[in-house]
């Protein structure tokens, strides 16, 4: 184990990528790494003994006598040349220092306007941080670069005066304009051995680890807290796997010749997935796995962890502060998160949230985004999936469907007179081409994931394809077979589009192939809800998930039970099948265990995912039979159907319990015995609605969940059961 830990040493040292956990076992065999610490006052350790408790110092301390950390830290410095201090008077010294790594935490005090003049200035900023970049990556030791986020300015830290508090309430949104531009540039200066470590997040909401009256500088705490992220960001990691999601929009549980009911369907027999059944006999299918009923809850609990009763984007986002909710004959609704996800606090109704591509991002990943992204509203931080922690955003912003899925019609809405919002974005090189939507963005992912293999990163593929949502759309690659087979021309246009999204799946897992990553790489296929059915089909509605009950919208589990399939190489049994059941938000826990990422606190403190790597193993985890899954939509889509509406709805063992806010009624079902929803048991098992309905209000009281008001008495719908409280504002 020795030979193996020096040998590691001394290729991390040759290369300048990374660092080993414990150098000082081998101080005596190696020259230690150089570690220049370039900052403000925040480097330079103000308010504290800066020879023991600056992150610099705490940083030596932690990676051990294998390292040499020197601390260029300048009071009050800026990095914009033209500003006073600023950073570039000690780049001699630094250049002198020959690191092998330089990390830089800058723009604190670029923040700063009136006679300082920095704010004012601020334009010379990308452009001064490129040169600073440049100047670094040009010594001779080629160093690993880590471009820093600042640390947040904490409004909330004891004993802020006055005129402190409204100085940094200024400058606090400056500050994160500033983390905007940082997270860019690094991004465009990879190629030169530059990572991004975002220590905005240390400091954020910790008033305790702030140095009492200041908001700004930590305490010695604070520091410790940032050389610890610093620390970790810089130690070698374990080879990770490449992780590819492939996300399906409206693709219902049968829309596969892949069988996930106990027997092969019609609709099994209708559809060609060829590429879904190879990954099924090469890793393990769920036949009981759940999402939201509509798109952007879904999203939205895939990269938090949390469900949507306590991030409360409990509906379709698009517009800011304007709701989607259709207007309802006995129900108003409330103010829930029409804005979506955002990274930063205090955008308006928004969940604040740290989103999965950050914490991969931070792991190493290069972080790519393809296709539909769905995750806040227009002119919010969370409509770009860049400020959200993927490194890469091809055609994803605000709006949950495409204009058009042709090529020939630039993607555009244009040609059904539709708003320009629907038009994807990014894909101009195939305007007026023979194309279609779902060919483009696998032409598109394919190519990422080359400039990854490219690099030597590990990736983080997350293809989210606009298929097979409306407007639907003629794939001649397709259509023609299944006319020739006697299905009407709309279900002849959506088995087309099924059969190019498998055969997206395909040309994906072939590129895998190509790089020789095959063995290296998990792949994670799941749709975003249930099938389209209660409109815009052929055929009778609410049948296209037969055997299950109704589709998309619904709460009955045609709207929620969605297909999936796992293959990760040397863990998944091949041609495995996992009748437990698993929910969407269990996905964000499951990855970063993946991924490797230990001890992930999502802001607020709470993950309500629960990793199904276990059952991937081969792990039975029976006690998930007495977890309990819960959906919350006190929202109106719009149609009508079994199930389609407001409602709360709670499954535990093979019971499911469904709450009308409307009729405050209940629907209870044995998805053992009925599958299909069809027979009521609120009347013959009275004992087990009221346990399913005590537990599912308990649930909703302790995530504050939102409740729709009934326009007739201007009250909020009661929680379900027993616990229901008369005049309790939630």
């Amino acid at each position: 184990m020795i030979g193996l830990e020096k040998t590691m040493l001394s290729f991390f040292v040759a290369c300048v990528f990374s660092l080993p956990s414990d150098a000082s076992a081998f101080a005596e065999d190696a020259t230690p790494i150089r570690v220049a610490c370039l900052g403000d006052s925040i480097t330079a350790g103000a308010r504290v003994d800066p020879t023991r408790e600056s992150y610099p110092a705490r940083l030596q301390e932690l990676l051990g006598g294998g390292f040499e950390v020197r601390n260029f830290g300048i009071g009050g410095a800026t990095l914009i040349r033209t500003g006073r201090p600023n950073i570039w008077r000690d780049l001699d010294a630094v250049k002198e220092f020959q690191p092998n790594i330089a990390v830089i935490s800058l723009g604190t005090n670029d923040t700063v306007g009136g006679s300082r003049r920095n704010w004012e200035q601020i334009d010379r900023f990308e452009e001064d941080y490129t040169s600073l970049i440049a100047a670094l990556a040009d010594l001779p030791t080629r160093p690993r670069i880590v471009v820093c986020t600042p640390t947040a300015m904490v409004l909330t830290t004891p004993g802020l005066s006055e005129d402190r508090l409204a100085d940094l309430t200024q400058r606090k949104t400056r500050l994160q304009e500033l983390c905007r531009r940082i997270r860019a540039l690094t991004r465009r200066h990879e190629d030169q051995n530059v990572s991004l470590l975002e220590l905005n997040e240390v400091l954020q909401d910790r008033p305790q680890l702030l140095s009492a009256g200041d908001g700004v500088h930590p305490n010695a705490s604070g520091y410790l807290a940032i050389a610890q992220t610093v620390a970790e960001h810089l130690r070698p990691q374990p080879k990770r796997p490449n992780i590819v999601l492939f996300l399906v929009d409206d693709m219902g549980w049968q829309d596969t010749s892949v069988p996930f009911h106990e027997q092969a369907t019609e609709f099994n027999r209708r559809y060609r997935t060829p590429h879904m059944e190879q990954l099924a006999r090469t890793g393990m299918k769920f036949t009981q796995a759940y999402a939201c009923s509509v798109c952007s809850p879904t999203r939205i609990s895939l990269m938090t962890g949390l469900n949507a009763a306590r991030h409360r984007v409990t509906n379709w986002t698009l517009r800011k502060n304007a709701s989607n909710d259709r207007a309802h004959p006995q129900l108003d609704f409330p103010m829930w998160n029409v804005n979506g996800l955002s990274p930063e606090p205090g955008i308006e109704r928004t969940i604040h949230a740290k989103a999965l591509p950050a914490y991969l991002s931070e792991a190493g990943y290069r972080t790519i985004h393809v296709g539909k992204a769905h995750f806040g509203a227009i002119g919010t931080p969370g409509s770009d999936p860049r400020n959200l922690g993927f490194d890469v955003n091809i055609a994803g912003h605000a709006a949950g469907g495409p204009g058009s899925f042709l090529g020939q019609q630039n993607f555009s809405a244009v040609w059904r007179e539709g708003d320009r919002v629907w038009d994807v974005p990014g894909l101009e090189c195939y305007h007026g081409k023979d194309i279609f939507l779902t060919e483009a963005l696998t032409k598109e992912a394919n190519k990422a994931v080359d400039r990854a293999v490219a690099a030597d990163k590990p990736f983080f593929l997350y293809l989210s394809h606009y298929a097979v949502h409306v407007p639907f759309a003629v794939d001649s690659r397709f259509y023609q077979k299944y006319r020739d087979e006697g299905l009407d021309h709309t279900e002849s246009m959506y088995a087309a589009m099924v059969e190019g999204m498998d055969k997206s799946l395909g040309d994906v897992l072939a590129n895998v192939e190509r790089h020789g990553l095959s063995n290296e790489t998990i792949v994670l296929f799941m749709s975003d809800n249930g099938g389209l059915s209660a409109h815009g089909r052929g055929g009778t509605p609410h049948t296209h998930n037969t055997p299950l009950s109704s589709g998309k919208g619904s709460a009955h589990e045609g709207g929620i039970r969605v297909p999936m399939i796992v293959s990760w190489p040397g863990v998944t049994e091949a041609g495995s099948v996992c009748r437990q059941p698993v929910i969407i938000e269990d996905f964000f826990p499951t990855f970063l265990e993946m991924a490797g990422v230990p001890s992930v606190e999502q802001i607020g403190g709470v993950v309500d995912g629960r990793s199904f790597v276990g059952l991937l193993q081969g792990d039975q985890d029976q006690a998930r039979e007495a977890r309990p899954l819960v959906w919350h939509f006190p929202n109106h889509w719009g149609p009508e159907g079994p199930g389609i509406g407001p409602s709360s709805t709670i499954r535990l063992g093979d019971w499911k319990l469904i709450y009308d806010h409307q009729s405050q009624q209940y629907e209870l079902f044995n998805l053992a015995e009925d599958l299909g929803e069809q027979n009521n048991l609120v009347a013959q098992h009275p004992e087990v609605r009221d346990r399913l309905a005590g537990e599912l209000a308990e649930y909703l009281i302790s995530v504050e969940a939102q409740m729709p008001i009934n326009k007739a008495t201007a009250e909020k719908v009661p929680y379900p059961g027993p616990a229901a409280v008369a005049g309790e504002d939630r």
